[in-house]
């Protein structure tokens, strides 16, 4: 979080200096305009739709300031000069440009609005965190660096995927799941990586918190089953303080998340949706399946 908080406050910095950099590029007589950043014919291009692109550009803005506003503004007078043939050809008029600005539009709308439920979640206090912190003893205080051998194996059928499973809970050793799976003639494929636990689905986490060196885990996937085999474990704890940081923002983004997925539910519960011919046929299977 403290490191967001000065990223922004660079980008800040940087997009008043090319606020004044822009407006000094003109080379008009009198006051400049300090909304305008360029004329093209008849339209403006303004300091807001500057700052608007170089929000998503926010390093180069940070490091290159000067040289990024000159970069944004040449980019959208060129987007200007192209829009403004586009419309004096008709091409604006066309079904599918028509069809192409409703899109971008309705898209525009709709990411501003579950941008507005996701800023209404709130923010985690250091109780949650704590409890975060506690209730997943292999992320922070239980954390290991793993050295695992993977074997993806070809599993087309549930019976194979069974005896991948056995193979993985009796095996003693990667070695021993390599001999076990060459017998029963599966083919697979085999690494050997470091993995930390962060960079796990959380489920697999707690299984491999379980497991020493020599054990294994098996997950089913479709059309192959994945044996990870712990070769070596190394402890690396991190404390509360440490994990500080790395809890809130993931607890911010599920919150975030949460949010937004609330309120579609409330906005789609609240809908008349009519779906018409094959979409009506296809929108019905889902639903029969579930009722059975």
């Amino acid at each position: 979080m403290i490191r967001l908080r000065s990223g922004e406050a660079i980008l800040r910095a940087a997009i008043a200096l090319l606020s004044t950099a822009i407006v000094g590029c003109g080379g008009r007589d009198g006051p400049p305009d300090v909304q305008v950043a360029a004329r093209v014919n008849k339209d403006e291009i303004t300091v807001h739709q500057v700052q608007h692109v170089l929000q998503r550009q926010a390093r180069l803005a940070a490091e290159f300031p000067e040289a990024a506003a000159r970069t944004v503004l040449d980019s959208l007078v060129e987007q200007e000069l192209a829009a403004q043939a586009a419309r004096a050809q008709g091409l604006d008029k066309e079904p599918a440009v028509v069809q192409a600005m409703e899109l971008a539009r309705r898209e525009v709308l709709a990411r501003a609005f579950q941008d507005r439920l996701a800023d209404k979640a709130p923010g985690p206090s250091s109780d949650d965190i704590d409890r975060y912190y506690e209730s997943h003893p292999g992320l922070f205080a239980q954390r290991r660096i793993y050295t695992l051998q993977e074997f993806l194996v070809q599993t087309t059928e549930d019976a194979q995927v069974e005896q991948v499973k056995a193979i993985a809970n009796d095996a003693k050793a990667a070695a021993d799941v390599e001999q076990r799976l060459g017998q029963a003639g599966l083919r697979y494929r085999t690494r050997l990586f470091a993995q930390a636990p962060e960079d796990m689905p959380l489920g697999m986490v707690e299984a491999m918190s379980r497991l020493e060196p020599g054990r294994s885990v098996a997950t089913a996937q479709p059309g192959a089953t994945r044996v990870f085999s712990v070769v070596h474990v190394q402890a690396a704890p991190l404390d509360r303080r440490t994990a500080n940081e790395a809890i809130a923002s993931f607890l911010v983004a599920e919150r975030k998340r949460r949010a937004v997925a609330d309120g579609m539910k409330a906005v789609r519960e609240a809908a008349r949706i009519e779906y018409v011919g094959n979409f009506a046929t296809a929108a019905a299977a889902p639903a029969s399946a579930a009722s059975r």
